[in-house]
Parts: structure tokens; C-alpha cells; sequence
């Protein structure tokens, strides 16, 4: 999986949450929140995309003649410590990816419950009943449809999904960590198990069409 540098008040470089990419922050005092006015808010400007999140400022640090945050929390765009869904996740799985994106810093238990029925909807995209996520992970890595490793790590999401329904054994510390992994794990089987393979298809569509009748039926002909 591509790492992902979650955004965190004063960090040099993250994954900025208005365009998804890895790039160099420039962070700024907004001029009426300079340290010792109050509240302190800063904006934290892309390198790639030019566009600025909004923070505010809980704690501040002086070095030298300049003033710095080391704690704040996000305020635009709410959904902002969450990685951007692939631009080929099905819509009804956005909807419940975004809201978990949106409650994520508040609440990482309910994040990892919209996160489960996400997966849930996403299996059945992929052609499983959506029933149960144990059963369609591994149908789905059976049909080489998403790699064998990934059965290993949806274990943890259907896990983390049913305590963050039920009370189970896991503590507020390991919501937090398990959620983060979730939105990720999304995000990688909607590349191998929906985009990876359409990019295949768009490339097969591409070569000339006497070689890709004669593969076809070849292929055919196997399978006799």
C-alpha cells in the first residue's frame, strides 16, 4: 500500500486532505490569531494544489522570535485526518467512507462500524453476497480477486467493526489505530479488486483486434 502521512498540526509534509497528495505544507498565522490574541488559528497551504486547511491552535511553542503549534486540531475540512476514497469506490460505499472520515478524530469506535458496513457494501460490488465479510474476503481472495495477505488484515476490520457495535476486548487506543488502517484497507481493495482491473481491460481494448480474437479464442479453446 502507498503510505499515508496522516495531517497533524505543524508537520512539515502530509497528504493534504483537499487533493490526496503528498506534499510540502506552508503553514501561516492567520493575521487576526497570532499567539496572545486569544484563539489562534492557522492555515496550512498545499504545495500541490495551492489550497488551504484551517486549524486551530491548543498549544504553542516560542523559538527564538517565532511562535509555533504543537497540538491543534482540524477544522476544514472535517473529514481532513482520513486518506480521500479512490476515485473508483462505488458510491453507496462513499457515502458511509465520508461519514467515517467526518467522525474519525471524535469518535474512532463509530468510524470503524460505518467502516464494517462499508466493507460489507463493497463485497457485494465485488460480486459476494455482503453478508458476511469472513465469508467474502475470502471468496474474493480465493478468485485471486484481492491478494491472499489482505484476508490476514479484513480479520482485524470484521473484528474492529463488531466491538465497535458490541463491547469486545479492544481498548480506545486500538480503535484509533485499527479505524486509521480501515479507511486504507478500503481504498486497497477498491484498487486491486475494481480499478486495477478495468485499467487492464482498457489496456487489452487497445491492442489490435485480430491478436485479441485470436487470444479469445485460444482462451476459449482451454477451457474446453
Amino acid at each position: 500500500m502507498t503510505k499515508y502521512v496522516a495531517p497533524e498540526i505543524s508537520l512539515k509534509a502530509f497528504n493534504c486532505p483537499l487533493c490526496g497528495v503528498l506534499a510540502h505544507i506552508k503553514w501561516g498565522w492567520l493575521a487576526s490569531s497570532r499567539p496572545g490574541s486569544g484563539h489562534q488559528y492557522l492555515e496550512a497551504v498545499c504545495s500541490h494544489c495551492e489550497e488551504a486547511s484551517l486549524w486551530r491552535a491548543i498549544k504553542t511553542n516560542t523559538n527564538g522570535f517565532s511562535s509555533y503549534a504543537t497540538e491543534g486540531e482540524m477544522l476544514y475540512p472535517c473529514f481532513g485526518l482520513a486518506p480521500l476514497p479512490e476515485k473508483d469506490m462505488p458510491e453507496d460505499v462513499i457515502v458511509d467512507y465520508m461519514e467515517a472520515a467526518t467522525i474519525f478524530s471524535k469518535s474512532p469506535r463509530g468510524a470503524a462500524a460505518l467502516l464494517r458496513l462499508a466493507l460489507q457494501k463493497l463485497c457485494k460490488h465485488l460480486g459476494e453476497k455482503g453478508e458476511n465479510i469472513n465469508e467474502d474476503i475470502r471468496s474474493l481472495a480465493a478468485k485471486n480477486t484481492i491478494p491472499p495477505m489482505v484476508v490476514k488484515v479484513a480479520d482485524t476490520v470484521r473484528i474492529a467493526g463488531n466491538n465497535a457495535v458490541h463491547p469486545g476486548e479492544m481498548s480506545d487506543e486500538d480503535f484509533d489505530l485499527v479505524a486509521a488502517k480501515m479507511f486504507d484497507l478500503l481504498n486497497f481493495i477498491v484498487k486491486k479488486g475494481i480499478s486495477e482491473p478495468k485499467e487492464l481491460e482498457a489496456l487489452y481494448c487497445m491492442t489490435p483486434e485480430a491478436p485479441r480474437k485470436s487470444a479469445e479464442a485460444r482462451d476459449a479453446k482451454a477451457k474446453v
